[in-house]
């Protein structure tokens, strides 16, 4: 089972169920059709400027609410970057996207797996610049590493195909943490076991960084 070793002390009491509440909310109705008076009564918070005090506003809260699973899916990519290189310091793109994606999986319970996943998938179409990847002060060498590896597998590609593949590739995973429940509540589900399951949704991400690119 997940380990979810995430940093509390980080964040007040308060503060932390804001911050779970508001990815619930955001991932379940969009950004823009929640309000801050339906976190805080959803947090069961007395004061109505309870993320005003902890966040600023709802731009400070989005970004708290990303930066919140930072620390232990970066730790946990480092660890798999790490045993996947070789002498020579290099991995595979199946590797890395390993990496890169699986500790969601293994880092965070199944709760906060489709938390995660409905509320990271409303910030797909964030602008770049606004992104709070781009905006994080948070440190995520590993994160940055695993992304700068892809490239190099791929520099064939322009930039702008790249990052919409791999944002195509990120979208295809995180629906997959989202079905995955879904299947295995069903009578027909044709993983027993998990394994086959991500490892199929691994190889559909890589196939898509890998399909030949020919508008040029």
């Amino acid at each position: 089972m997940a380990s979810e070793k995430k940093k509390d002390s980080a964040y007040s009491k308060g503060a932390l169920k804001l911050m779970v509440t508001a990815e619930r909310l955001f991932g379940e109705y969009g950004i823009d059709n929640v309000s801050l008076r339906q976190i805080v009564t959803a947090a069961g918070q007395a004061n109505s400027f309870a993320i005003q005090h902890h966040f600023g506003n709802k731009k400070g809260l989005i970004q708290s609410v990303y930066d919140m699973r930072v620390p232990v899916l970066d730790s946990g990519r480092m660890a798999r970057l790490e045993t996947a290189k070789d002498k020579f310091g290099n991995a595979t793109v199946s590797q890395l996207l390993a990496a890169l994606f699986m500790p969601v999986v293994e880092d965070l319970s199944e709760t906060a797996q489709r938390s995660y996943a409905l509320f990271n998938s409303r910030l797909m179409h964030v602008e770049v610049g606004e992104h709070p990847f781009v905006l994080s002060k948070v440190q995520q060498p590993a994160t940055e590493e695993i992304n700068v590896r892809l490239k190099a597998h791929f520099s064939y590609l322009p930039d702008e195909v790249f990052r919409l593949r791999l944002r195509l590739a990120s979208e295809l995973f995180l629906a997959g943490l989202v079905e995955r429940r879904h299947l295995s509540t069903t009578r027909n589900n044709p993983y027993p076991t998990p394994a086959p399951f991500w490892n199929e949704l691994l190889q559909a991400a890589e196939a898509i960084l890998r399909v030949p690119y020919t508008a040029g």
